[in-house]
């Protein structure tokens, strides 16, 4: 049975040589190396700490940024919190003694969200760094506006300033109001999957998952090609930062 992923970002997913297993957004590999190569060429930094939810996501989005920096930022500290717990000071105060210059957070939003709250408390002005998990409205609301300000992200590039997706951008935002991070990918996974069974003349699995391996599809996020693994051919990431209670493009 094939299967498309909007928002699978964990290399391991398309690693295990699974034919009918696909996605439409990038992996962290190359999430991490986006994050990394703007720290060190863009931020010219020295010193950061690496903290990471223990979970699949989490930490493997952290292990591959670290892997990145390895040899030219010094990692000054490097940890793990669980998910779903609400005070993470005695992290932060670890971390505080060590002085980095930024916090890297593997995780999403919710800890996000107190891990800067809670830094701001506790006098930490570094700037934070994330990934896509963090990008949600909600993160601004849990950290205050204030807090979260000048926060880096990595994510695609901003669905609105692509072309191909301007009418499904309007279209969803007047039936169901600001459109979320993975709409559009979900979107796209959807009307990809059915693509494919129209050009295959059929909904037999093997017979759709040739057609996905070979086709072109056109959609809302441009045109989309798959590798032999299941990975979109072209994955673009780049650097979003918080600004003014918004997540623009850096």
């Amino acid at each position: 049975v094939p299967m498309i992923s909007p928002g699978s970002t964990n290399p391991q997913l398309t690693e295990k040589g699974y034919r009918g297993v696909f996605r439409v957004c990038g992996r962290d590999d190359q999430q991490g190396r986006v994050g990394a190569e703007f720290v060190i060429n863009k931020l010219n930094l020295k010193r950061i700490a690496v903290v990471h939810d223990k979970t699949t996501y989490g930490q493997g989005l952290a292990d591959e940024f670290r892997k990145f920096v390895k040899g030219k930022v010094e990692i000054v500290y490097y940890g793990g919190i669980i998910q779903g717990d609400k005070d993470f000071k005695t992290v932060l105060t670890s971390i505080r003694v060590k002085s980095p210059q930024l916090i890297y957070f593997g995780g999403i939003y919710p800890e996000a969200g107190l891990l800067v709250k809670q830094a701001r408390e506790l006098g930490i002005e570094v700037p934070f760094m994330s990934g896509d998990g963090t990008i949600d409205p909600k993160f601004l609301e849990i950290a205050g506006m204030k807090a979260a300000e000048g926060t880096y992200l990595t994510f695609s590039p901003d669905t609105r300033q692509i072309p191909t997706a301007k009418s499904f951008v309007e279209n969803y935002e007047k039936k169901y109001g600001e459109i979320g991070p993975y709409s559009v990918y979900a979107y796209d996974a959807a009307n990809i999957l059915l693509a494919a069974v129209r050009e295959a003349g059929s909904s037999e699995g093997k017979a759709v998952m040739d057609k996905l391996h070979t086709m072109e599809f056109s959609g809302a996020l441009g045109k989309i090609r798959f590798d032999e693994k299941g990975d979109v051919t072209v994955s673009p990431y780049v650097v979003w930062i918080t600004k003014d209670g918004r997540f623009i493009e850096y």
